[in-house]
């Protein structure tokens, strides 16, 4: 994740070399970095919050795990929000440099859960399989060695997304545009993703994910509507 995040900051300061707010990326990036981390926290908290009943410190301990992508999609942009009108910055504009950057970060960081061998997807035999530790496998499973590697086509996806976004941003579309094709590629990739993930926490028919996913997508194509509707 840490890497992740260098190569975003990285990506940002190539982006925004001649834009007026360029001087203001450090800033921009910790005030992102932060925000997203609380809102990661937060959310997966909310979320499971009877399991901290009782054991409020564990509130702060994130070195088992416990960020959820919704929630540092969240905090990361209220947090980019607050800063950028308290300092009155061209949100708009910074976040559509931001969003291939997030990309890049996103798809570096989904190595850890092939590092940790954490949030793969149900058993299956296929070629690029992924082979999970006894310890690492979940109830139920303890005899299967190979599961999807969602990590994996999360990547695959997010490059696609990659592609689409320089794509736009070399034909010059209009402020916001890029943001908005992230936010409703990622939540359309998710969405299918969690079909695969055997580890997510179910309202109804669908996971959490897959609900949040649908409110950013719908959200996100609403948003690009309105500024192409002519």
């Amino acid at each position: 994740m840490a890497l992740g995040v260098v190569i975003g900051w990285w990506w940002l300061e190539k982006a925004s070399l001649r834009l007026s707010w360029h001087p203001q990326v450090v800033n921009l990036v910790i005030v992102t970095v932060l925000g997203g981390i609380i809102g990661a926290r937060l959310l997966f908290v909310i979320l499971k919050f009877p399991d901290f009943v009782g054991q409020w410190p564990d509130i702060f301990n994130i070195t088992t795990g416990g960020l959820s992508i919704h929630g540092s999609l969240l905090g990361g942009s209220g947090a980019l929000w607050w800063y950028c009108r308290r300092y009155k910055l061209p949100i708009w504009s910074i976040i559509d440099q931001m969003a291939p950057g997030v990309v890049l970060g996103q798809m570096i960081g989904r190595w850890g859960n092939f590092f940790n061998q954490e949030a793969f997807g149900g058993p299956t035999n296929l070629p690029w399989k992924m082979y999970i530790d006894a310890a690492h496998r979940p109830l139920g499973w303890e005899a299967t060695s190979f599961f999807h590697p969602t990590f994996l086509y999360e990547i695959i996806g997010l490059s696609i997304l990659l592609g689409g976004l320089l794509y736009w941003r070399q034909r010059q579309p209009k402020v916001g545009t890029l943001v908005l094709i992230y936010l409703s590629g990622y939540a359309l990739l998710r969405f299918f993703i969690e079909f695969y993930r055997i580890d997510s926490d179910y309202w109804g028919s669908f996971t959490v994910a897959q609900w949040g996913s649908l409110v950013i997508m719908v959200g996100a194509i609403i948003g690009l509507i309105l500024r192409y509707r002519r």
